[in-house]
């Protein structure tokens, strides 16, 4: 039983891999702003027989999440994994780039990248004491390829993939034992999957998402839950810093073939010239 922190988890994604998780037998730990969702997550996770708590916190507030972290280490001794769930497709923030207003295009990256960075470095302060731990951050569309009209959320994505490996090879250089990952969950069918592609705005410049949801094939939860399982099994570690795909499967491959994928850079970032 590992000891998982998962941000962004009253809804969406984030309470799919919170219950998915629990299932599995870790102790989950739920981040969020909605106290009432959060409250009836862990009811639910208790129910069916697994292990669950949470904290109520805005992850855009850091020296919050600082003191969470702070109560989380004095209530449970350590934290093993971290997972930055926290993930934001406002209607506002599609649509021509430059038609978007300022401030809309700032927050939509904001609440992405900056929250992934807040809880990656909290996370890092309280598993520094033990020497170990495994971060997981979430990436997404525009990561591989461009995503027109969601220039913000897409922006932000690839800016964690990036981060994720930068700040994994600072921590080897430092000799700390603490692992970063990241992966994309897919296209994945919810609520908020569903208030999204309906809406207007997506619908005008991303029609073929309500395609997709209604006659496509969608990415499962489960696929993300065993990918994560793997990544905080050891059996990855000397891939940390590369980011995943939980759709294609291939992280045994991946393991079976890490001299290869890291010889050749394989799953990373990188421009070709």
């Amino acid at each position: 039983m590992k000891k998982i922190v998962i941000t962004g988890a009253s809804g969406g994604v984030g309470s799919m891999l919170a219950k998915g998780l629990a299932g599995n037998g870790h102790h989950i730990i739920c981040l969020g702003r909605n106290k009432k969702k959060l409250t009836a997550l862990v009811n639910e996770i208790k129910l069916n027989g697994g292990n669950a708590s949470f904290e109520v916190v805005d992850m855009m507030i850091s020296n919050l999440v600082a003191e969470v972290g702070d109560k989380l280490i004095k209530d449970l001794g350590n934290i093993d994994v971290w997972i930055n769930n926290v993930g934001v497709n406002n209607h506002n923030a599609i649509g021509p780039t430059w038609e978007l207003k300022p401030e809309n295009w700032w927050n939509e990256v904001s609440l992405n990248l900056y929250t992934t960075f807040v809880g990656t470095r909290v996370a890092i302060n309280l598993m520094k004491k033990h020497n170990y731990g495994y971060i997981i951050n979430l990436g997404g569309g525009g990561v591989q390829e461009p995503k027109p009209f969601g220039s913000a959320y897409g922006a932000a994505k690839t800016g964690i993939v990036k981060f994720t490996e930068t700040v994994n090879i600072e921590l080897k250089d430092e000799g700390l034992k603490i692992k970063l990952f990241a992966f994309n969950p897919g296209f994945i069918k919810n609520d908020r999957t569903k208030i999204l592609v309906e809406s207007e705005v997506a619908r005008k410049y991303m029609p073929k998402l309500e395609h997709i949801l209604k006659y496509g094939k969608m990415s499962e939860a489960n696929d993300s839950i065993d990918l994560i399982e793997t990544l905080i099994s050891g059996k990855a570690d000397e891939l940390a810093g590369k980011y995943f795909f939980s759709d294609d499967k291939n992280i045994s491959h991946a393991i079976n073939n890490n001299e290869d994928f890291i010889k050749n850079e394989r799953n990373l970032l990188r421009v070709k010239l």
